[in-house]
């Protein structure tokens, strides 16, 4: 009987553990090659997987952690350099 009670009680505990959450986001996607163009900052909307998006501030009052910032290089011509676009990925995760 103390055995069976013991693994229900387990069992009870380990349902009410909840899984972590994460998701890729992107920023826009700009031109590599245009001259002035604007980094990432506090105003730069990034769209996230699960339906998520929003600005570095608004993700972390949300209760998203930055777990890592990487930029990207993408191209729709690789004969063509001109068109390549760059754009910033980060991995957001909520415990």
């Amino acid at each position: 009987m103390k055995k069976t009670l013991f693994i229900i009680i387990l069992l009870g505990m380990s349902a009410s553990v909840t899984a972590g959450e994460a998701h890729f986001c992107g920023s826009p996607e700009v031109s590599a090659l245009a001259s002035g163009r604007q980094d990432i900052d506090d105003s730069t909307v990034f769209t996230c997987g699960g339906g998520v998006k929003g600005t570095l501030p608004e993700l972390a009052k949300q209760g998203w952690k930055i777990v890592q910032v990487s930029d990207q290089m993408a191209s729709t011509s690789q004969m063509d350099p001109s068109k390549a676009t760059v754009y910033s990925r980060l991995i957001i995760q909520k415990d």
